[in-house]
């Protein structure tokens, strides 16, 4: 078994910067993590559209400022299937990231799989990262299972974008994807903590992984930082690996970094448990519904739960282009319902 620790602090925790981190702070986190010995470092945003953020790129040349030459086999690109073209995806020339993570809805698969066989042609080790796998049925998964071997990208990852994976589900989706595929590709988990499990399933894939001599990349972010609940803490990954299979994280400098880069992010904007966030969990919603909740008033958290129960868990799930950003009617509707049927009293 070899376990990869991916970092995902300057791309999940940069949309709480507005994907727009001060270079300053790019360049440190990179700088601590290369230093730390951390496998793999998401280094942004590979988007169609940009409005001059910082770690939007149109393609790798952009990257390549924050990558210390010959690091690119330390970095990955991240795209959502429905914001990128693979058209605009330069060839991989190792002088930016070498790793790409390709996230995709369920109604994606089709488009998803043709770009992840693009961009593995161009050259990119590529994860396939499908949204939601809480929400696939087992027949679901076993097809799109078999489609991802015949492409065979790098990576297939267990994502559990809404929080609400408990370990036994974990377990479940590990043992199916375990079983069925290609051995050469490795699985991957990226978790969000609304649950408080985040690090608890990141010991747990280790600890399967071991058993079944399956290679794993692990996602965490430094402090956890990440919007809404945040993720599973690298620190913690690290020390856990240090401990209990003798690898050799510098923890040290992974301080240094939290303490010099990270905490200070707290003065501006914030991340970690609250009763919101662990009701998205265990109703299955996005946290920009909480978000919204918010600015449209003072709701208790047994308003919210109540709201967020009263949509269409599909509904919950939708976010960006297709819900929470710009059409909240749906949420809108629901909370009109829940205060009409007594909701306050």
């Amino acid at each position: 078994m070899n376990v990869q620790i991916n970092d995902c602090t300057i791309r999940d925790g940069g949309y709480l910067l507005d994907k727009n981190s001060p270079e300053e702070f790019v360049r440190g986190v990179v700088n601590g993590l290369l230093t730390s010995g951390i496998e793999i470092i998401e280094i942004g945003f590979l988007q169609d559209i940009s409005n001059n953020e910082s770690i939007v790129f149109g393609d790798s040349l952009g990257a390549r400022k924050y990558v210390p030459a010959g690091c690119a086999s330390r970095f990955t690109g991240f795209c959502d299937n429905s914001r990128y073209s693979l058209e605009k995806l330069d060839r991989c020339d190792g002088k930016a990231f070498e790793y790409l993570r390709i996230s995709f809805a369920k109604h994606e698969e089709e488009e998803a799989l043709k770009f992840i066989a693009g961009a593995k042609e161009k050259g990119y080790k590529v994860f396939a990262n499908p949204m939601d796998a809480p929400s696939y049925s087992a027949e679901e998964r076993s097809k799109m299972i078999s489609r991802v071997n015949d492409i065979k990208p790098y990576a297939f990852s267990i994502v559990d974008t809404f929080g609400v994976m408990y370990l036994d589900d974990l377990r479940n989706i590990f043992s199916q994807v375990n079983m069925e595929l290609d051995p050469a590709i490795r699985i991957g988990l990226h978790s969000h903590n609304n649950l408080q499990l985040s690090n608890a399933l990141a010991e747990s894939v280790i600890e399967m992984a071991a058993r079944a001599d399956r290679d794993i990349a692990v996602d965490g972010s430094l402090y956890g930082m990440g919007r809404g609940a945040g993720n599973a803490s690298t620190e913690v990954i690290a020390d856990y690996m240090n401990k209990k299979y003798g690898t050799h994280y510098d923890l040290g400098e992974i301080f240094d970094t939290i303490e010099n880069y990270i905490i200070p992010c707290m003065n501006s904007c914030s991340w970690g448990y609250n009763l919101p966030v662990f009701i998205c969990g265990t109703e299955g919603s996005h946290v920009d519904n909480i978000s919204y909740l918010r600015r449209t008033g003072a709701f208790s958290s047994r308003e919210i739960q109540g709201i967020l129960s009263g949509l269409a868990p599909e509904k919950r799930r939708r976010y960006g282009k297709g819900y929470s950003k710009t059409d909240f009617s749906a949420l809108e509707s629901a909370c009109r319902r829940y205060m009409s049927e007594g909701g306050r009293g």
